[in-house]
């Protein structure tokens, strides 16, 4: 090969070997090593920002699908839950480690639970599982949706908005002419205080649709366990619920037309302390983002809550169970 052969085969000065023969759809900066690395990065970050959003995708499709599969059944169409019932589902979900400014827990499970509060019948229903958080200051959970107002040293407090289901006549024949009692928002305050695995909280809430439907309260404590390398997590404590007396008339009273319909006799409760009890809640953190819930309630009407003609026992009881996709 001659000389000049030579000098046309080689690279133009300051230019790598890789560069001078690069397509010309290709730069310099393109092929070079830090470059490649950036956009090999880049390439992968939008991968998992895919697969991030497929997996949201999949995890709420399969929780709107489970529940409306537990709604079709007739047994569950009759069942609402209560408050406490709502906060028993969700309570621990928001302690979950998370990075970031979210934490959110989605999930659906079952709970056998009480037709209607002081029912001796018990059904299956759905059992919602779902707690979202927001920079520790934006929450969805057993409290409702609420904002921590005030967050210092371990003290929590601030406003909420809650739901309260609807109770229907025909859930149960015991309540036949009794009549329906409407579904309602909830507004009210909230108080929380942990100390190293001890909770103290209380709620308050008001019904702000349909005034009277009352007031009610709960009072709590929790101690909080952790075994098998922070796999198992349990949280329990006692619970104290109160109401007002116009709540207490709503739920449990039975006015002269109830009882001509009802065949109940009339009674007129006044408000003070509706129930006690303790509850118990286990998550097993089976990986990174799927974790196992199981929970139990055992609590007693008291009061004139439990004299009222309308309860038929007056132990409740509630244990239910599911999975919840934690990210």
């Amino acid at each position: 090969m001659s000389k000049q052969s030579s000098i046309e085969a080689s690279p133009p000065r300051g230019r790598t070997q890789a560069s001078a023969y690069a397509p010309t759809h290709m730069t310099t900066f393109d092929i070079l090593p830090g470059n490649r690395v950036s956009a090999a990065r880049a390439r992968r970050n939008d991968r998992i920002r895919m697969s991030l959003r497929r997996r949201i995708w999949i995890v709420a499709m399969a929780t709107i699908m489970s529940v409306g599969l537990f709604l079709r059944s007739p047994a569950l169409q009759a069942q609402t839950e209560t408050t406490a019932q709502q906060e028993l589902e969700q309570r621990g979900l928001s302690a979950q480690p998370f990075e970031g400014d979210w934490n959110v827990n989605l999930g659906a499970g079952i709970a056998d639970a009480p037709a209607f509060e002081g029912a001796k019948t018990y059904h299956l229903r759905a059992a919602p599982l779902v707690s979202i958080n927001y920079r520790k200051l934006v929450f969805f959970g057993p409290f409702g949706l609420g904002v921590n107002a005030i967050d210092a040293d371990g003290f929590r407090a601030g406003p909420i908005l809650g739901f309260q289901p609807e109770r229907k006549q025909d859930s149960d024949p015991h309540l036949n002419g009794l009549g329906d009692i409407k579904s309602d928002m909830t507004a009210g305050l909230f108080a929380a205080y942990r100390i190293g695995p001890f909770d103290v909280s209380g709620t308050v809430r008001q019904a702000i649709l349909h005034s009277k439907d009352g007031l009610v309260g709960r009072v709590e404590m929790d101690y909080r366990w952790s075994f098998l390398d922070r796999k198992l997590n349990i949280q329990a404590g006692p619970e104290i619920d109160f109401g007002d007396s116009p709540y207490e008339r709503t739920w449990f009273g039975v006015t002269p037309s109830q009882s001509v319909a009802s065949g109940l006799p009339v009674f007129s409760p006044r408000g003070g302390i509706k129930d006690t009890g303790a509850h118990v809640s286990l998550t097993y953190v089976c990986s990174r983002h799927l974790l196992l819930r199981m929970f139990a309630d055992c609590r007693r009407l008291c009061g004139d809550t439990a004299d009222s003609p309308i309860v038929q026992k007056k132990n409740q009881v509630i244990v239910g169970f599911g999975p919840v996709y934690h990210f």
